[in-house]
């Protein structure tokens, strides 16, 4: 039987034990790492300007509305005219709340090809993306934003 020269340490419980901690540990971080990167690519993007145009009905109306989110300058066209407000603190809020409430691809870009000549066209342009819809097909997702929208161009248009 041969000898070792260096004789064998056996390991205590207590060093095993602690690498086994720190095994443990590591892996709690990197977990902990991912789901970081997973929360912070689940977090909804701020828009950063919407164009909100509504023309048609029996009356002709022709507004456009440009609204940079971010300083919360709204230009309204009604025609001819051109009208300049900043909307409030709420105001861009609730804007960025109901475009972050919206599932922007299952939108209709373009409205169906049954339309009345007495409905309301909308289009409304969140940075690139474009959505359609008429008054008779709005779809439930999109009312509260057109609803807010009609809000403050008629507070434009009374200023």
């Amino acid at each position: 039987m041969v000898e070792h020269c260096y004789p064998q340490r056996k390991r205590s419980r207590h060093a095993s034990s602690f690498w086994r901690y720190v095994l443990a540990v590591c892996f709690l971080l990197f977990l902990l790492s991912i789901a970081g990167c997973a929360f912070a690519s689940v977090q909804p993007r701020k828009a950063k300007a919407l164009i909100f145009t509504r023309s048609g009905g029996f009356a002709g109306v022709s507004d456009e509305l440009t609204i940079d989110l971010e300083t919360g300058t709204a230009h309204l066209q009604n025609g001819k005219e051109i009208r300049t407000t900043t909307l409030s603190q709420e105001q861009r809020t609730r804007l960025q709340a109901l475009i972050a409430g919206l599932d922007l691809s299952s939108l209709p870009a373009t409205p169906s090809q049954e339309q009345c000549c007495d409905l309301l066209m909308y289009r409304i342009q969140i940075d690139t993306v474009v959505i359609q819809t008429t008054d008779g097909e709005i779809p439930p997702a999109l009312q509260p934003l057109i609803a807010e929208l009609n809000v403050i161009v008629s507070g434009m248009l009374s200023q």
